[in-house]
Order: C-alpha cells, then structure tokens, then sequence
C-alpha cells in the first residue's frame, strides 16, 4: 500500500519563515517517502521472482506438452506401420 502514497513535491523557499505545522507535514511526507520509495523496491524484486517462476514453469509445462505430442506422433507412425489406425 505504500507504494500508492501520494507525496506533494513542493517545499519553502530557503530562508523563508516556515510555519511549526509545514515544518511537521515536510518531514512527515520525507517519511512517507522514503518508505514508498522501499516499498516500491521490495514489490520490484518480488514481481522479477515471479516472472522467473513463471518462465520456469512455462519452460517445464512446454516440455511436458512437446513429449506428449511427439509420443502422439510416434504411436500414429507405428499404427500406420503395423497396418492399424490409431
């Protein structure tokens, strides 16, 4: 959730007079981000490991399919050999 904070960019003017409560919402929002700016890191790293898993498994599941199919391929070969049909 921290990476959806909305953070304002403007700060006084150096050397101006800043009020008590602009002082507190200043450092509140360096707060804010710098924890979004961590979340936003830790959701990176965590989405590449799933699209890692995810090229994984697909790399695994194409294998699988490709030794289905090419089984397919030699039964139909040998049934046509022997004279059956499959």
């Amino acid at each position: 959730m921290a990476e959806r904070y909305a953070i304002r960019k403007d700060s006084p003017v150096e050397g101006a007079k800043v009020p008590e409560l602009v002082k507190l919402r200043i450092a509140r929002e360096a707060a804010l981000a710098e924890e979004k700016e961590k979340a936003l890191v830790a959701k990176e790293k965590e989405l590449a490991e799933q699209r890692e898993a995810l090229k994984k498994r697909t790399a695994e599941y194409e294998k699988e399919y490709e030794a289905h199919n090419k089984q397919l391929i030699d039964l139909r070969r040998e049934a046509k050999l022997g004279g059956n049909f499959f």
